[in-house]
């Protein structure tokens, strides 16, 4: 199915103002609940400049064309078209790198969010940090091969003569698509343990196959995505209408675990704060705690004690050694019972 530029730049737009939208939410939220600048923050404020960078671009190379949809439609471009082709062409270039960088950033708030969650599972750290060297290393391949399908790189704004088919970023998109899956797919391997805690209510076990059915989402639109374009002849129109998609549900998926999260426990206080016999109205929320900030379910002891140090985890749940009361060189060291007060033993002795 072929799509026009209009609707390719309508569906940027909506898509577009979504994902800035679901981003501002999170930053109101997160100011509202005064938590701290975090890492989370600066990637979340990172994103939002990418995707509106992304746009701009967008709206650019679709109003002025590209040397592949010229190649693609079989149209001779006059001699002042030619600066505008050249000017579009590398706007794309700039868009892929933009779209890049914004899809690889909602996985790491993603990965954020389950890795602080699953802190103290070994495995899971050890996948935490594969998924980490992943995204740099395929961040890094996806920009070069941006850069680098055509060469020179001036083949990209060149119709006559043909510069082959390195114009259509064929290479480019399976590495991104490919690269996407897989990180998609180890970040649901690091939420796995979430599904194998006992103790959850069906609307958590709901909340719980809802993530991962998001997740499952991300994986089937970019499939998608590659699919329809490839089917295209790598349309212009179709990698950038799909790119959009591409880029909202990401946001979605990588923001609404967060988002859902802190206003359930937002309520959750509201409704302690209100029962409370010292209650004021306009009482600010306190600061919330690790947990309370990155869990979109309940945080209960079984979830707790898998995410604690085991050396912190021992000391909470070993009990303290005996106190030793002091004695004569000949006496033998008496073990202070803890139902004693020490006054009652020093009279006993």
């Amino acid at each position: 199915m072929a799509y026009e530029s209009s609707e390719a730049e309508h569906v940027g737009y909506a898509c577009a103002a979504l994902s800035v939208f679901i981003l501002a939410i999170r930053i109101v939220i997160s100011r509202w609940r005064r938590e701290p600048f975090d890492l989370g923050f600066f990637l979340v404020v990172l994103s939002m400049l990418v995707i509106i960078g992304r746009i701009v671009a967008n709206n650019f190379y679709l109003q002025f064309g590209t040397a592949n949809d010229v190649l693609h439609n079989g149209i001779v471009p006059s001699s002042d078209d030619e600066y505008r082709l050249k000017v579009g062409s590398i706007l794309v270039l700039l868009a892929r790198v933009l779209l890049t960088a914004g899809l690889w950033l909602q996985v790491c708030l993603l990965l954020l969010f389950y890795s602080r969650i699953t802190s103290g599972i070994t495995w899971a750290n050890r996948l935490t940090k594969i998924t980490w060297a992943t995204l740099g290393i395929t961040f890094v391949a996806i920009v070069l091969a941006t850069f680098l399908e055509c060469r020179p790189i001036e083949l990209y704004w060149q119709v006559e003569p043909d510069p082959g088919t390195c114009v259509r970023a064929y290479v480019q998109l399976l590495l991104l698509g490919i690269s996407n899956v897989v990180i998609d797919l180890l970040v649901l391997l690091i939420a796995y343990p979430l599904i194998c805690l006992r103790k959850r209510s069906l609307s958590e076990y709901i909340s719980l196959y809802t993530l991962f059915a998001l997740g499952t989402f991300c994986i089937v639109v970019t499939i998608i995505r590659v699919v329809l374009i490839f089917n295209e002849n790598s349309s212009q129109t179709t990698r950038s209408l799909w790119a959009s998609v591409q880029m909202f549900v990401s946001c979605f998926v990588a923001n609404a675990p967060t988002i859902y999260g802190s206003l359930r426990v937002a309520r959750r206080k509201r409704s302690g704060h209100r029962s409370a016999p010292d209650y004021a109205s306009g009482e600010p929320l306190s600061r919330p705690s690790r947990f309370e900030r990155e869990s979109w379910i309940k945080m209960d002891e079984e979830l707790a004690s898998k995410s604690t140090a085991p050396e912190v985890r021992d000391s909470l749940i070993s009990p303290p050694p005996p106190a030793v009361i002091p004695h004569d060189d000949d006496d033998p060291i008496v073990p202070a019972s803890r139902s004693r007060s020490p006054s009652l033993i020093f009279d006993a002795r």
